[in-house]
């Protein structure tokens, strides 16, 4: 599905009229860097580098989908222990849930290392990039929450878009994640756009720093039908 997407970035940015993409930059997460990587060699991208403020939304519905008993990576976590039902006292938790969020995240060394393991060696992470947000320190009970989520992608984004001036930057992200870019981007209404499915792909393109966003592309997943 990575490789597709490439594809399918390449053909949105010709058919707009945009340079093609020079630069990968992918949440921490490993689908994400699985994917990033597809897609680099797709593009003929050679390295990647790993943004925190790409990460997954770090809501309470994230982490009971994996750190309460029972939790089967069902978002809002499992029948019996749903966001907002209180737990039994004593209850443990993954213990991965007290630690604050950036010490769980890969690095660069780590997502390199990962890639490595998972039969991806013919794309480098970056270990130069410096991350444009700065590391999440959210952990249980201290949950990001939705507002927070949004603005961490608005920061993110239009930072990439500076950093990388006059570049066509691939930014891989989450499902939530790139909604709310586009709502914040776009000055949208919260849940006004179609769903941003696996590999959804949006561009969002700017004429200067000042300049409003425009998005030619909302969730696009017309490319996994390619074919």
């Amino acid at each position: 599905m990575g490789a597709a997407m490439g594809a399918a970035c390449r053909r949105h940015l010709e058919r707009i009229g945009q340079p093609p993409v020079t630069r990968i930059v992918s949440s921490p997460f490993t689908r994400c860097l699985q994917t990033a990587a597809a897609a680099a060699l797709e593009l003929g991208v050679l390295a990647i580098a790993v943004e925190p403020g790409l990460g997954e939304g770090m809501l309470e519905d994230w982490y009971r989908s994996w750190a309460v008993p029972g939790a089967d990576s069902t978002w809002g976590g499992p029948s019996h222990a749903r966001v907002g039902m209180p737990l039994p006292a004593g209850t443990l938790l993954h213990e991965a849930a007290h630690v604050p969020a950036h010490q769980l995240l890969y690095r660069a060394p780590e997502a390199a290392a990962a890639l490595l393991a998972r039969g991806e060696s013919n794309v480098s992470v970056d270990v130069t990039y410096e991350p444009l947000t700065p590391p999440p320190d959210y952990q249980w009970a201290s949950f990001e929450d939705e507002d927070a989520l949004a603005a961490r992608m608005h920061s993110t984004m239009n930072a990439l878009a500076c950093k990388f001036r006059g570049e066509s930057v691939l930014a891989v992200s989450h499902g939530g994640p790139c909604a709310h870019a586009h709502e914040r981007l776009l000055q949208v209404t919260r849940h006004s756009g179609p769903v941003a499915g696996y590999t959804a792909l949006y561009v969002f393109v700017r004429e200067h720093e000042h300049a409003p966003w425009e998005a030619p592309v909302v969730a696009d997943t017309s490319h996994l039908s390619l074919g």
